[in-house]
């Protein structure tokens, strides 16, 4: 019977019957404390005996993937892969499953969630509200904004498509190398948009190309008063760059990923930064879906059937 390690945390909640399926058809470990694994906690759960990883947004380390000397599979619950060391699981010819379509929705509207948010001060008046502290913050009218999305996949192009149906006015332009043309948005260059725009959402993956993509240079160029916004992978925006832009020329931010998670850097020190923490495809269909991609997977792996959803070259 092949051995599942779920380091996941959290899986089975929102699917009960994918972890029922699992259980039928292998031996699985669960993260029953649901923590957030260490490379401790890896060994000490047996990865060194495993056929199967199922993984969140844990590190999976050179090192812990030459130990998981029986390890074939790694299935990833989300879409980026960034956590994972790829040279060396390609190196042993372990495969990688991983649901990149099943936050397309979910986080596109949460990103529409924190751009109201910032731009209408919600959240600050919320939390001046609990201080019994009575303030009204001036806000601005999304209609009359530019906005500018950085990369335009499906969720990119999702955003784009909710917030033109909430503003049909708005002036949307974007920015994709590998996208030429999006309807009811202009592609502009990387430069121009951060010039321009006075609200940027990211929606990229993390790669050698993205990583501190977003620094001191870029963020300088922003207009006074202007809004960023985080919801695809911490390490794109430079965190130490955006902290020093919210003391100057940036109105605010809202940031759900971070280069180093659970996060608790100098960030939280700023009222006019929203920070939520990595909860953009958390919503129960969301999550329900990704987990049960990601068990039919591995019960295909089990078979000897094809992956539904390989990442490819892998």
């Amino acid at each position: 019977m092949k051995k599942i390690l779920i380091s996941n945390v959290g899986f089975g909640e929102a699917c009960p019957s994918a972890l029922t399926l699992l259980k039928e058809n292998a031996y699985v470990i669960e993260n029953k404390n649901n923590i957030k694994f260490t490379e401790a906690d890896f060994f000490n759960h047996q990865i060194h005996d495993v056929d199967v990883l199922i993984a969140g947004t844990e590190k999976i380390t050179r090192t812990l993937i030459e130990s998981a000397t029986k390890l074939k599979l790694i299935g990833r619950v989300g879409v980026g892969i960034d956590n994972i060391d790829l040279d060396v699981v390609q190196a042993k010819k372990i495969k990688i499953s991983y649901t990149p379509d099943a936050p397309s929705t979910a986080v596109p509207e949460f990103t529409i969630a924190l751009i109201l948010n910032l731009i209408k001060g919600v959240s600050y008046s919320d939390r001046k509200m609990h201080q019994k502290i009575w303030h009204r913050p001036m806000g601005r009218t999304l209609s009359k904004c530019k906005i500018g999305i950085i990369g335009a996949g499906k969720i990119g192009s999702s955003v784009i498509k909710l917030i033109t149906s909430l503003a049909p006015t708005l002036e949307v332009f974007f920015y994709d190398p590998q996208i030429e043309c999006i309807k009811n948005a202009q592609k502009i260059s990387l430069n121009d948009l951060f010039q321009i725009c006075d609200i940027i959402s990211l929606h990229v993956p993390l790669n050698e190309f993205t990583k501190n993509l977003v620094d001191t240079n870029l963020l300088s160029k922003m207009p006074q008063g202007s809004y960023l916004i985080n919801t695809s992978r911490g390490g794109i925006v430079n965190e130490a760059s955006l902290y020093d832009a919210l003391k100057s020329n940036l109105a605010g931010a809202a940031i759900d990923v971070f280069e180093q998670e659970p996060y608790m850097g100098k960030l939280c020190e700023l009222e006019n930064c929203i920070l939520t923490s990595h909860i953009g495809s958390m919503t129960r269909e969301t999550r329900g879906l990704m987990e049960t991609q990601i068990a039919e997977d591995v019960i295909n792996f089990i078979r000897n059937k094809p992956l539904m959803r390989p990442f490819e070259n892998f």
